[in-house]
């Protein structure tokens, strides 16, 4: 079974750019070295956050990683799809990486007990990016 990846949004980076305001805001009420200590935080969630964006902007058809949030999103989407009803991940892993393919396979607690393990495979067709789960075992 395969599904569109979820997409890639900016809202993370947007949330933490309020944080750094928020950080800021807050700088201007204390005296001192509270103040400077405040400012200096909010200089690092802005550096981390730009980083964030430019990486993004640099790289638009990049593969994520096996256990990137937006992979883990779809898989989820594949698992409510397959009526797979797990709790958590065990472990993720990649086995192998390609500039046009990464596969990989996830290990799943199961919420009534047991295990489920799975393969799978991130990969661009035309201008989509898609997983597909290649091989299914229940344990």
């Amino acid at each position: 079974m395969e599904h569109d990846l979820n997409s890639s949004d900016f809202s993370g980076n947007a949330t933490s750019a309020v944080g750094a305001v928020a950080v800021t805001q807050a700088a201007k009420g204390m005296s001192g070295w509270q103040r400077w200590l405040m400012y200096a935080f909010a200089v690092i969630i802005l550096l981390a956050t730009g980083a964030g964006a430019i990486d993004k902007l640099v790289h638009p058809n990049a593969l994520p990683d096996c256990d990137d949030k937006r992979t883990r999103d779809t898989l989820s989407d594949l698992n409510k799809a397959n009526q797979v009803n797990a709790s958590t991940y065990n472990f993720i892993k990649q086995l192998s990486a390609a500039d046009s393919e990464i596969r990989c396979v996830a290990n799943l607690a199961l919420r009534g007990g047991g295990t489920v393990e799975y393969d799978y495979r991130i990969y661009r067709e035309d201008s989509t990016t898609k997983v597909e789960i290649t091989s299914f075992r229940k344990q």
